[in-house]
């Protein structure tokens, strides 16, 4: 008689995979940081560009504003230096007499002297 022994016969048991860690390729990773630092790097340039691109406007609108005001002054210099503004500040502040105005009986002709 055979008896049964006390240790049940081992069944196989399917040995358990484990999950093969993934290598990661370095190109694969060297690209990905490339490319997330090109983007970085266009995100900043686009910001400059918009601040640079407002700057130029408003330094356009400043020189209309200053060509406006040159224009401005410019008549206003050339009216206050007119020849008939010299002529009467001449005579009436200075006491000049003007030319070909000064007669043999003025007190200005003086043959003489």
């Amino acid at each position: 008689m055979r008896y049964a022994s006390a240790a049940p016969a081992a069944k196989s048991r399917p040995a358990l995979r484990r999950p093969r860690a993934r290598v990661v390729n370095a190109a694969a990773c060297a690209a990905l940081l490339v490319s997330a630092a090109l983007s970085v790097a266009l995100l900043l340039s686009r910001a400059e560009l918009t601040a640079l691109t407002d700057e130029g406007r408003s330094l356009a609108e400043e020189i209309t504003e200053l060509a406006d005001a040159n224009a401005r002054l410019t008549i206003e210099y050339e009216s206050l230096y007119s020849l008939e503004e010299i002529e009467r500040y001449a005579v009436e502040v200075l006491g000049m007499v003007p030319a070909g105005r000064a007669g043999p009986d003025s007190e200005y002709f003086a043959p003489g002297k």
